[in-house]
């Protein structure tokens, strides 16, 4: 059992009050229950660049932008856990999710840096979809590279007009999912049919990443390099 536990929910909601903020902070409180330790991440209020594909950071192991990534980056590398949220749109997360992702990018890829941790995934819309963002979502990470992560729950919800504050049974599922991964965190799950396809295609392509990575340790690939080493995993 982990002596503290750090839960990290990631709200992409363009509304403060939206309905997908809203089960997410239910699902902290949740955690909050089970003794983690919770944070709370509102991108909205953060201010994060467009990534440029410049890959510099495969080299720096820092993106050369001067903004909020850095400190939203060490928010997820340190937490056991993250509750993703975006609303649905068009059957995906939205853009201020997407750019999060694209400035984790091939950094995240590369050093698997979100593996080992546990994720939930969370989205509303007034259509259909959720549930199929949710889900990928909480799958970010569990086919990273070197290091795999854990889905431990998702939950996606088709509120057509209604405000999500007053579906009591809803709300219910979202701080029952926060107390799941805390307790999959506590126990160390690993959820051993999760994802076999997905875990079966890096085992071949592990090796052919490895060899690049080693190959140019001492200029392109330097960051990424140092920090698996540092962990272990190469």
């Amino acid at each position: 059992m982990k002596k503290s536990i750090k839960v990290v929910g990631v709200i992409s909601s363009a509304r403060y009050d939206g309905n997908t903020a809203t089960l997410v902070r239910e699902a902290l409180k949740g955690a909050a229950e089970e003794g983690a330790d919770v944070t709370e991440i509102f991108l909205p209020k953060k201010k994060i660049e467009f990534c440029t594909g410049c890959s510099s950071c495969l080299s720096r192991g820092k993106c050369i932008f001067d903004d909020d990534f850095e400190e939203v980056r060490n928010l997820l590398y340190e937490a056991d856990g993250i509750i993703w949220g975006s609303p649905t749109y068009e059957l995906a997360p939205n853009a201020i999710m997407k750019n999060l992702f694209d400035r984790l990018g091939l950094f995240e890829r590369y050093t698997s840096s979100l593996g080992g941790k546990y994720a939930l995934g969370i989205s509303t819309c007034g259509g259909m979809g959720a549930r199929k963002v949710a889900k990928d979502l909480a799958d970010i990470s569990c086919s990273s590279l070197f290091d795999r992560g854990y889905r431990s729950g998702s939950l996606g919800v088709s509120i057509g007009s209604k405000e999500i504050s007053k579906e009591t049974k809803t709300l219910e599922k979202a701080r029952q999912l926060g107390r799941k991964i805390t307790a999959d965190i506590n126990s160390g799950n690993k959820y051993p049919m999760q994802n076999l396809f997905g875990r079966l295609v890096n085992s071949i392509l592990k090796n052919t990443y490895r060899s690049v990575i080693i190959k140019f340790k001492e200029d392109r690939m330097k960051a990424v390099y140092v920090n698996l080493s540092q962990r272990g995993r190469i």
